[in-house]
């Protein structure tokens, strides 16, 4: 809220100084608030949009607020806030030429962080194509700065005030028959003594088209540089602090990417295309220390990733049928290196050295894809697609997660329409995932993953205002192990889970739609003996949930309606808290008369119950301005049912506290609303 009085005393000046003398002759605003309430956290939101005209002046101004607050254990509330504020003011003084003022401010509550660029310039026109905006100002940054000798001391705020300069430029070359393109390039600097940063970025895409063949090209680059007093690198995290702010460190992180995507499409024969795709992706990041004391101890470090993707494919469409198949290949590469490995001792950069080598890899990956659709009548639809690919991860030997990887996938679909109201569907899916660690040390962990799933469905439409809807799902996964080790038990796991849907809609008057459905689910796991292709259970997790509502649309759409959840699962450490009770039967108390909780574990069953009313409303009112509200009022019960042996003296007040459970309202609401004027 505070970021939000800042704003609108803001924009309050900006319209007094600017507006002063002129009459209003355009304007363009809208305000946006939330807010939303759920389990542990409350947010709120705005967003303001302003664009207003006074004579020759023009202003547009954004702010956006967003404030946390997490609920904690102590019943104490943890605020995180962000606010950004960015505005622009233009005059114009000729048709090519205009005087531009602008400003962007970020401010974040928990970091404590807050930054400003204020700058003014020229916008120029000097070609139809071309653009130019440059400017220069003054920028200040706020941040915290490193600790002094006491590690958990607050750090001290460092306020870094300096010049700042930007330019801004973008080229449209005019459109010809064949090619279309536009170039944009935009840099911000800033000399914020003793710190730096720095923001450019480049960005180009081109079209052209050669009878039926379209080529399509799209080129970004960015280098990006961001100083911190706080480390963030991890190997610099745990230096030492320093003793005063003339020896106070910096570090300087540049991050520089470049992406490059490239996309042709070309007919071959009749209704045959080929359809490519090229994308390549490169990025480098270095981490520098500067303003270290020389017998300061910190590692500079360079990373480098380098990514390929591409994909052709062949398309075949026809009225009736369409084909798709083709070819993929990617492959990633990362590095991770010291930098000044030869000013440090020597166990140090060795150790560092190989703690960063451990996160490198190769990898590769092949796949090859197809999908066919066929409707032999208006009624009936057969549909497949699969997809078979192999993934090689290679990493350094001081890394064992060197692996293959081999996924295969297919899925084929049915769909009848028996009648126009009544529609059959089924789907059937089958995946195979295997995984082969190629070092001794991980070798264990090779297995094999296969899944089935069938899912047939209906929807019956007997009058215009009824809808039914029926569906069910048959789930199966098998997880086995390559091998197993001598003396080890195995780890072979099945997952079968039975699943139902149901819905009904039913519109009662024009406008009045009252909508049910309802689901169940019983997943069971089990261990697995492959051999036998038989199971040993060991839980069982059932889940029923329904939900009914009443909406009426129209001006006004409202929903009222009421849900409820329930889950059953078996718990190895079921926890029940009671007052336990002496030999009398008296309830032990505590030196200040109190009575005295107990808590005890012990395997058991869990259910887990919640019922609430939901509500929802949309409400456009006259002016541009709505309002949303969206809610779930949630009162939620947990009981318990313990097996084994209990305390004789305490086993009776165990089980009735157990199943009284506990009990707990959570309320879920969300609340928004915008006005344009």
């Amino acid at each position: 809220m505070r970021a939000l009085a800042r704003a609108g005393l803001l924009l309050a000046l900006l319209a007094t100084v600017v507006g002063t003398g002129h009459r209003v002759s355009a304007q363009d605003r809208a305000v946006e608030v939330g807010f939303s309430r759920d389990v542990n956290r409350y947010r709120w939101s705005h967003d303001v949009r302003w664009r207003q005209t006074w004579g020759p002046w023009q202003l547009q101004a954004t702010n956006q607020f967003l404030s946390n607050a997490f609920l904690l254990s102590n019943d104490r509330l943890d605020f995180r806030d962000e606010d950004r504020f960015d505005w622009q003011l233009t005059r114009a003084l000729r048709p090519s030429t205009e005087v531009v003022f602008m400003g962007l401010s970020n401010w974040f509550s928990q970091g404590r962080a807050f930054s400003q660029d204020v700058r003014g310039g020229l916008r120029l026109r000097p070609l139809s194509t071309l653009q130019v905006q440059p400017t220069a100002g003054i920028a200040w940054d706020r941040r915290p700065g490193a600790r002094r000798t006491d590690p958990t001391a607050t750090p001290p705020l460092r306020t870094d005030v300096g010049p700042a300069a930007g330019l801004v430029a973008q080229f449209t070359p005019a459109p010809t028959d064949q090619y279309q393109a536009f170039f944009q390039g935009e840099a911000l600097v800033r000399f914020i003594t003793p710190r730096r940063g720095r923001a450019l970025r480049l960005g180009g895409q081109a079209q052209g088209q050669f009878q039926d063949t379209q080529l399509r090209a799209q080129l970004n680059a960015a280098s990006v540089r961001r100083d911190a007093y706080q480390s963030a690198s991890f190997l610099n995290r745990g230096s030492a602090p320093t003793e005063a702010l003339a020896e106070e460190r910096i570090e300087a992180t540049t991050s520089d990417t470049l992406q490059l995507a490239v996309e042709l499409e070309t007919p071959l024969y009749r209704a045959v295309r080929l359809q490519s795709r090229l994308n390549l992706d490169a990025t480098n990041r270095f981490i520098r220390t500067f303003r270290a004391p020389a017998s300061a101890l910190f590692f500079n470090t360079d990373f480098r990733r380098r990514s390929f993707d591409s994909d052709v494919s062949l398309v075949l469409e026809r009225p009736r049928l369409s084909v798709r198949t083709g070819l993929q290949l990617g492959a990633n590469v990362e590095r991770r290196e010291l930098a000044n490995s030869d000013d440090l001792p020597p166990a140090q950069a060795a150790q560092n050295s190989n703690l960063l080598e451990q996160a490198d890899y190769d990898q590769g990956a092949l796949a090859v894809h197809a999908r066919f659709e066929v409707r032999p009548s208006a009624r009936f639809t057969v549909r497949a697609e699969g997809l078979a690919s192999l993934l090689r991860h290679d990493t350094p030997d001081t890394n064992p997660d060197d692996r293959d990887e081999a996924f295969q996938t297919l899925q084929v679909g049915l769909a009848w329409t028996l009648r126009p109201p009544l529609t059959l569907q089924l789907d059937a899916f089958g995946s195979s995932y295997h995984t082969v660690y190629l070092r001794a040390a991980r070798s264990a962990e090779n297995n094999v993953r296969r899944s089935v799933r069938i899912r047939p469905s209906l929807t019956w439409q007997p009058r215009p205002t009824t809808q039914f809807r029926f569906g069910t799902e048959v789930r199966a996964t098998y997880t086995v192990d390559d091998f197993v080790l001598p003396g080890r038990r195995p780890s072979d796991q099945s997952a079968r889970e039975m699943r139902y849907a149901v819905g009904w809609d039913q519109t009662l008057y024009p406008g009045v739609q009252l909508r049910t459905e309802g689901t169940y689910s019983d997943l069971r796991l089990a261990r697995l003996l492959w051999d036998q292709f038989a199971e040993i259970p060991f839980d069982t997790l059932r889940t029923y949930s329904g939900w009914v509502r009443l909406q009426t649309t129209g001006r006004v759409n409202a929903e009222i309606g009421l849900r409820a959840f329930i889950r059953s699962d078996f718990d190895r450490a079921a926890s029940v808290r009671y007052t336990p009770v002496d030999e009398a039967g008296t309830p032990v108390r505590d030196e200040e008369g109190l009575p005295v909780q107990q808590r005890i574990s012990r395997p058991g069953r869990v259910w887990i119950a919640q019922l609430g009313p939901t509500a929802r409303l949309e409400w456009p009112m006259p002016g541009g301005a709505a309002v949303l509200v969206d809610g779930w009022l949630v009162v939620q019960r947990i009981r318990q049912r313990l097996y084994g042996d209990l305390p004789e003296l305490n086993a009776a007040r165990i089980r009735r506290a157990a199943r009284r459970g506990t009990r707990r309202v959570i309320p879920n609401l969300s609340l928004s609303l915008a006005w344009q004027f």
